[in-house]
């Protein structure tokens, strides 16, 4: 599929990119506004609540530190949010960076496709769009959203993208309010030959200003959510070869601090925040860095230098069950507040996933 064959190249670039120290994949989170008032959010903020903290940055000084961070090897560019097309700045912004033959994807609600988006997107189509998908009717729309009319929006807003030979991925977050409805979910994608990312786990609002009624899965649902998820995507062989590989030995090696960040995170990736701040995802607060005024390349280089120096729960590193965790560190850092901290709802998400995996592997798990 054509997503896979994406997702392929830019992992390779990526991989290719950390080896070098280059910052060959960025996102910009043009605002944290949204048109929604979704109950998982832990992004969106009003002015009133942005006033205190910073301001956006104007689509000239988004232009600008693009420039730089192509320059400096930036290809991939992940536009986010809040929601990006809020802003009515945003075409101006969009064609800029697309003028600069960077790789764009979207993350949107896709209430919002306007028809001079759609002259927009038709000249100048983007790499992907990645919708969220918060129901799959009106009333789910309603009761998570506080706007029943979004969905048929979002509706429009797909069937045009695909319309258009725009590749299209769908994201949802799964959350007390709609856990009964996961099913639902899994058949609205494959329905419309599109790929579904679930997301169970919901990271804790380390950057929300006013978090108010902030609820998520139980560790242990989350966890055989997960599982429950690849089965349907993917079948019992996948889930067979899951369990089994439950047993697989661990790596001798252990670091007596901990183990670093594994993941792309300044390595050859970055996040920069509504309000001017370099971070090395976008669930981390820290390290940051300005390069809205300090340069881009010299902040990319002090933020790599902080990062490398990161050191994960010591606990973590001789964990029997580390090959199945998915723990990282955004999650002990939003669980924890600290880098170093043992977040014990990754902990027992990661044993109800074991066990739901022997569960649903049944007699062929051989452990």
């Amino acid at each position: 599929m054509a997503w896979e064959a994406s997702a392929q190249i830019r992992r390779a670039l990526t991989q290719k990119g950390a080896a070098a120290g280059v910052p060959v994949s960025g996102t910009f989170e043009l605002t944290p506004r949204c048109n929604l008032r979704c109950t998982m959010c832990y992004v969106r903020l009003t002015p009133e609540q942005m006033a205190p903290i910073g301001r956006e940055q104007t689509a000239e000084e988004w232009l600008a530190l693009a420039r730089e961070a192509t320059d400096a090897g930036m290809t991939f560019l992940l536009l986010t949010g809040g929601e990006p097309m809020l802003r009515s700045d945003f075409p101006m912004i969009y064609e800029g960076l697309a003028q600069m033959g960077l790789s764009i994807s979207i993350n949107t609600n896709g209430t919002l496709l306007s028809p001079e988006l759609k002259e927009l997107f038709h000249r100048l189509p983007p790499a992907q769009v990645n919708i969220t998908l918060y129901g799959v009717c009106s009333e789910d729309y309603a009761a998570l959203c506080g706007s029943p009319e979004a969905y048929d929006r979002m509706l429009d807003a797909l069937q045009w993208f695909r319309s258009e030979g725009i590749l299209v991925h769908l994201n949802c977050t799964m959350i007390p309010d709609n856990l009964n409805r996961w099913e639902l979910f899994e058949e609205f994608a494959p329905a419309r030959d599109l790929e579904l990312r679930m997301t169970t786990y919901c990271f804790p609002p380390a950057r929300r200003c006013e978090c108010k009624g902030f609820s998520r899965l139980s560790p242990e649902e989350a966890g055989e959510l997960s599982v429950k998820d690849v089965l349907y995507r993917e079948g019992i062989e996948v889930i067979r070869k899951r369990a089994a590989n439950l047993e697989r030995p661990l790596s001798s090696c252990k670091l007596d601090l901990g183990d670093p960040i594994q993941c792309m995170a300044a390595k050859s990736q970055f996040w920069i925040t509504w309000d001017g701040r370099m971070v090395p995802c976008g669930m981390l607060s820290e390290p940051v860095v300005r390069p809205f005024e300090n340069g881009f390349l010299t902040t990319w280089q002090i933020l790599k230098e902080e990062t490398s120096a990161i050191r994960l729960c010591p606990d973590c590193t001789g964990c029997e069950e580390r090959n199945s965790c998915m723990n990282c560190a955004a999650v002990t850092f939003t669980e924890t507040g600290r880098f170093d901290g043992k977040p014990e709802y990754a902990c027992r998400m990661n044993r109800a996933y074991r066990q739901a995996l022997k569960k649903y592997a049944g007699e062929h798990y051989e452990g």
